[in-house]
């Protein structure tokens, strides 16, 4: 009926059906979508790609806003035990909307009567119940005032620092937001393929906070001794911070790319080199990078705003240059993963960065011809 359809034609009724149609269509390929990444889900097959998270996979493959993914995702994982409103949503009764509030809502007990119940009601007034639904409570907030405290505690060598305490709802809520926003940008382990415990990812989320200074744009002061051979080859070398922790030649390499660095470096008992207290990457240069990247992470499918670094494509000690050409936005994480994992990044004649793998496969990788199946259901070309 719709195949060709010359809506500049259209009656009022074929007008009504048609957006009947395609939109109970476009809810039942939501459903669809929801229905993949729950096996996504399952089988984790995105955590290999360097996502931080499977939001952050589907808006790659999709081609769509982090924040559309996130919104299936979510969806997608509470409709794993909610059969009726699952079914309802693949047959385009319910859209996407719809579902998604009532899902927050719903249980496999409750779902039967929710779904009648919401299909006479405005998504305004879904959402307005779904926000009832766990109301805040203002008890005892005296009291959790006065119990306010952090203790901090060091142990005999100074190589571990213990910290616990209290917070009152508000200003729990301060750092509770900031840390769970940080927590929700750490992806997996990548050696072991599943993410650390949520504790353990929780305090990688605390020290970047504390890392910014509450100035994102400013790098931490770090003072560094390192061999040459730490910046320039693979051989078993020696790097010292300033608390004598030693580091990886990979980490003394990615603490070069972008900090306030106080630097010795040595060739044996010959020092070649000492730096004194300044920026790796001049304030100047690094809002130009950040003008140009637009403030966000380069990492395909990442996009994140906070903890960003600057990254030398080239490393400087491999001669690569500090110019504008030469560096790019990374967050935290993803300026880890590359140096980890060997990846490399190309700049193109066009000014584009291109990724890719150890194997020197781009990433990602080109979407596929639509399948048969599929390409089927597209419409034909209208009539002039």
């Amino acid at each position: 009926m719709f195949e060709g359809m010359d809506w500049s034609r259209a009656s009022s009724d074929e007008l009504e059906q048609g957006f009947a149609h395609f939109g109970g269509l476009r809810a039942a390929a939501d459903a669809e979508l929801c229905s993949l990444i729950q096996w996504v889900d399952r089988s984790q097959m995105w955590m290999t790609d360097g996502a931080r998270s499977l939001s952050e996979w589907v808006s790659l493959r999709l081609r769509i806003r982090y924040s559309t993914a996130k919104r299936l995702v979510s969806v997608a994982r509470r409709l794993e035990e909610l059969s009726l409103i699952s079914s309802r949503f693949s047959a385009g009764e319910l859209s996407l909307d719809q579902v998604e509030s009532i899902s927050k809502l719903a249980s496999p007990d409750t779902e039967v009567s929710l779904v009648e119940e919401a299909l006479g009601l405005s998504n305004h007034e879904l959402d307005r119940r779904a926000r009832q639904t766990n109301p805040p409570t203002g008890e005892d907030e005296r009291t959790v005032w006065e119990r306010r405290r952090l203790v901090r505690q060091w142990n005999l060598d100074s190589s571990e620092l213990r910290f616990w305490g209290n917070l009152p709802g508000e200003q729990g809520q301060i750092l509770d937001t900031a840390v769970q926003d940080g927590l929700a940008r750490i992806p997996v382990n990548p050696e072991t393929g599943v993410f650390d415990p949520v504790e353990v990812r929780a305090a990688d989320a605390l020290v970047e906070l504390a890392a910014t200074t509450g100035d994102e744009t400013s790098p931490p002061q770090i003072t560094l001794h390192t061999d040459l051979e730490a910046l320039t080859t693979e051989l078993p070398s020696v790097s010292e911070l300033v608390s004598g922790a030693l580091v990886s030649n990979e980490t003394a390499r990615r603490l070069c790319c972008d900090a306030v660095l106080e630097t010795v470096i040595s060739d044996g008992n010959i020092v070649v080199g000492v730096g004194r207290n300044s920026r790796t990457v001049p304030g100047w240069l690094r809002r130009q990078v950040e003008h140009r990247d637009r403030y966000r992470c380069r990492f395909p499918g990442c996009g994140a705003r906070h903890w960003l670094q600057i990254h030398h494509v080239i490393h400087w000690a491999d001669g690569g240059p500090t110019n504008l050409d030469n560096l790019i936005l990374l967050c935290g994480f993803h300026h880890r993963f590359l140096h980890q994992h060997r990846w490399t990044i190309t700049l193109k004649d066009n000014g584009q960065f291109v990724f890719r793998k150890p194997d020197r496969s781009i990433y990602p990788p080109a979407p596929p011809p639509l399948h048969p199946r599929l390409k089927q259901l597209i419409p034909t070309s209208r009539p002039t």
